[in-house]
């Protein structure tokens, strides 16, 4: 008997040491300031209320309150938050309220705020809800940009649709397809490319079903 006991015994411990099934990663929680130094890399996710600094390499989304890349830091992903500063470089999307891309900043991909600040680079579409500001060592090459209010101290190719006004000042140099409401040029800006009228998109209204009368006859 006690030979059988012993056995159910081992059966026991075997069940009890089954392997632990791998929970899914989920997306890592940002503190009150989360750091990423430099030559540390992480992929993965970042999401929370507070502020993450970047400097080294992020390969992943960030949702949080405020985002600071640093001259050595490095985003492959998209950035959604309220402010945004960035002197290093971002490949993809950017959602912001204010963004200033310092003057080591490089961003591809569509980028859509309400204030831009551009000392840096941009290769990418570009939506400005208010105004955007390009300084002299700023950079734009665009298939599409629109704002309110541009002002180019620095460079722009590309579309160009600013529905209040244009300013280019006297380092400024703008090339490409330009609409506008308003244009002003300092002594020593350069526009080149074609120019035309700003208009409003027209929003186009549903017609109605028109009503037809009609008379069956019963056979």
């Amino acid at each position: 008997m006690a030979f059988f006991s012993k056995d159910k015994e081992i059966k026991k411990e075997i069940k009890e040491i089954k392997p632990q099934q791998q929970k899914k990663a989920e997306p890592i929680k940002a503190t009150t300031d989360t750091t990423i130094s430099k030559n540390i890399t992480i992929e993965g996710n970042i999401s929370g209320t507070d502020a993450i600094t970047v400097e080294g390499i992020l390969l992943g989304d960030i949702t949080v309150n405020n985002v600071v890349i640093g001259k050595n830091g490095s985003v492959k992903g998209s950035i959604t938050a309220q402010k945004v500063i960035i002197n290093g470089k971002v490949d993809g999307a950017v959602t912001c309220n204010d963004l200033d891309i310092m003057h080591n900043g490089y961003v591809t991909n569509k980028i859509h705020a309400n204030k831009i600040m551009v000392s840096g680079e941009i290769l990418g579409d570009v939506l400005a809800e208010s105004s955007i500001n390009v300084t002299p060592t700023g950079k734009i090459k665009t298939d599409a940009l629109m704002s309110k209010h541009v002002t180019v101290n620095g460079t722009i190719e590309g579309k160009i649709s600013a529905s209040e006004l244009l300013a280019v000042g006297s380092n400024g140099f703008v090339n490409g397809e330009i609409s506008v409401k308003n244009i002003r040029t300092d002594e020593g800006g350069r526009v080149i490319g074609s120019m035309a009228m700003y208009e409003a998109p027209q929003v186009q209204n549903k017609k109605e079903p028109e009503m037809l009368d009609a008379t069956i006859e019963e056979e």
